[in-house]
């Protein structure tokens, strides 16, 4: 049986594209949102899930992010992916009728350069760049266009009217590659914790104090509003380096009992351009 990988969206997207970058063998298996993707992984319908949880010009996937706290699922490796985004519409079609652009909200961030050139044109935020994609094409409106893969032109039969309307040169997506085992797919050297602290004066310095002692390099935080608890947070940390060596062992144990709530979500090797 093939390894089964879900990803939100669906074929032409860039987590499809992601996905079969890693796993060109696998059944890959496309769902309309984030947490469905996810969910697939947790009820068995899938061996891994694929989650794009950074952008290099628009920052965090702040829904990925949630997830990581509320399923029992692990970090077991992740991957670069650069995004090159394209002004799709019918064929025919000419810049100057467009009167709607259809795309994921991401997308729209990561294109505020070239969107900003458009004055009239209405922008509206979708669940997904592919899915908008063929949106257009069924719709088969001269007056409306998406953003989207090259890949997605192609599987939907439409015309790039404008090409790498990205507005950052070297826009890049970090997708994490999620599952119910803590296997990583090759040799750690990241990890990502999540935890809770007490809501008092330096509750979250002495954690991070912990790791800075332990010769810890913490490369990013971010923090999540808790649901139904307003004003309250879980922070995910992410570590380079020894992660699987004796001072990463003394400083979880330390930031367990420093913190409401821990949990180490994944050890796992760092994603390179190529």
């Amino acid at each position: 049986m093939p390894v089964r990988v879900a990803y939100p969206g669906i074929i032409g997207s860039f987590s499809f594209g992601a996905a079969r970058q890693v796993f060109p063998d696998a059944e890959l298996i496309g769902y309309p949102t984030f947490s469905l993707a996810a969910e697939a992984v947790t009820q068995e319908k899938a061996d891994y899930a694929m989650l794009p949880v950074e952008n290099s010009f628009a920052g965090a996937v702040l829904a990925t992010y949630g997830l990581l706290e509320e399923l029992p699922l692990y970090i077991i490796g992740e991957t670069l992916y650069p995004v090159r985004h394209q002004l799709l519409g019918v064929p025919g079609a000419a810049i100057e009728e467009i009167r709607q652009i259809a795309s994921h909200p991401q997308a729209i961030a990561q294109c505020d350069t070239f969107l900003s050139g458009l004055p009239g044109v209405k922008v509206v935020a979708s669940d997904n760049t592919a899915i908008s994609a063929r949106e257009v094409a069924e719709r088969g409106d001269r007056t409306h266009a998406a953003i989207a893969s090259a890949a997605a032109a192609e599987v939907f039969h439409l015309q790039i009217l404008k090409a790498d309307i990205q507005t950052s040169a070297n826009n890049t997506t970090r997708f994490l590659i999620v599952s119910r085992e803590k296997t990583p797919l090759s040799r750690p050297n990241k990890a990502t914790v999540v935890f809770r602290v007490k809501n008092e004066v330096g509750a979250l310095v002495r954690v991070l104090e912990i790791f800075a002692d332990h010769g810890l390099n913490m490369i990013r935080i971010e923090s999540r509003p808790l649901r139904n608890m307003p004003f309250l947070y879980f922070f995910t940390v992410d570590i380079d380096g020894e992660v699987d060596g004796d001072s990463f062992e003394r400083a979880i144990k330390e930031a367990r009992k420093a913190s409401e709530a821990f949990r180490v979500i994944g050890r796992y090797a760092a994603g390179h351009m190529d």
